[in-house]
């Protein structure tokens, strides 16, 4: 046990570090198939919103490609690292499921982060989401499902230069819930967190999707990025009504 005191629960300084030098390959893979996507559907500019834009990584992938950026994240951390890589873009702190959506021509979110501290349903979330988008306008994200941790629970060590990160993984089939346990020394500094995510059946976001006015596709994986057990892409078309 580190000697922290309270444990935090939103990508404190240390662990925004950490998962952008460690783990921000996953927004990285996924930037050509969203991109792909938008343009599919003749999104080749306007305003795209990154609901949990974390480091920034997909947020300077959008800018590089012409589009203007609205980033939200509940990581004062991780928007600072946002500011520093995607500058042009506009950042806003707050949560993904509270905060006010402006008009726009997508709304993406890659990473897990409708999961963090999830209500029971998504549909409120895709209601606010289908009033600002524009008719044929995109809804592209990622949820993880029961299922996520395979075998229930699992134990992870990460290690880099000047740090090293325990997690552990447990995953409750009857909540649907997922809890990680994350224990972090950096340059000295000791750190904890504790990351709550609440699983969403496949069906039921589908259901959610198109109740709300989405045609909706869903794929394993984000095109030729590897896959993560137990979670799914969805690509949400708006229909006009």
């Amino acid at each position: 046990m580190l000697g922290c005191g309270m444990a935090q629960t939103d990508y404190g300084t240390d662990l925004a570090y950490v998962h952008d030098v460690a783990f921000g390959g996953w927004a990285r893979e996924a930037a050509p198939f969203v991109l792909a996507r938008l343009r599919e559907a003749g999104i080749v500019e306007g305003l795209v919103v990154d609901l949990g834009c974390g480091s920034g990584i997909w947020a300077a992938e959008l800018l590089g490609a012409g589009y203007e950026v609205l980033g939200i994240d509940a990581s004062a951390e991780m928007l600072a690292l946002a500011g520093e890589r995607a500058s042009a873009a506009k950042l806003l702190h707050g949560s993904l499921h509270e905060a006010e959506l402006p008009p726009c021509v997508a709304v993406t979110s890659i990473g897990e982060c409708v999961n963090y501290d999830g209500p029971p349903s998504l549909e409120p979330l895709f209601r606010r989401i289908w009033t600002v988008l524009e008719p044929g306008g995109l809804l592209v994200f990622d949820a993880a499902a029961p299922g996520r941790e395979p075998d229930g629970r699992r134990r992870a060590r990460h290690e880099g230069e000047g740090w090293v990160m325990r997690t552990d993984f447990a995953e409750d089939r009857e909540t649907r819930t997922l809890t990680r346990r994350i224990a972090l020394v950096r340059d000295g500094r000791g750190s904890e967190e504790l990351h709550v995510l609440r699983l969403y059946e496949r069906d039921e976001v589908v259901d959610w999707l198109e109740a709300t006015g989405f045609d909706v596709v869903v794929h394993p994986a984000y095109g030729v990025a590897r896959g993560l057990d137990g979670v799914h892409v969805y690509v949400a078309t708006r229909r006009a009504r």
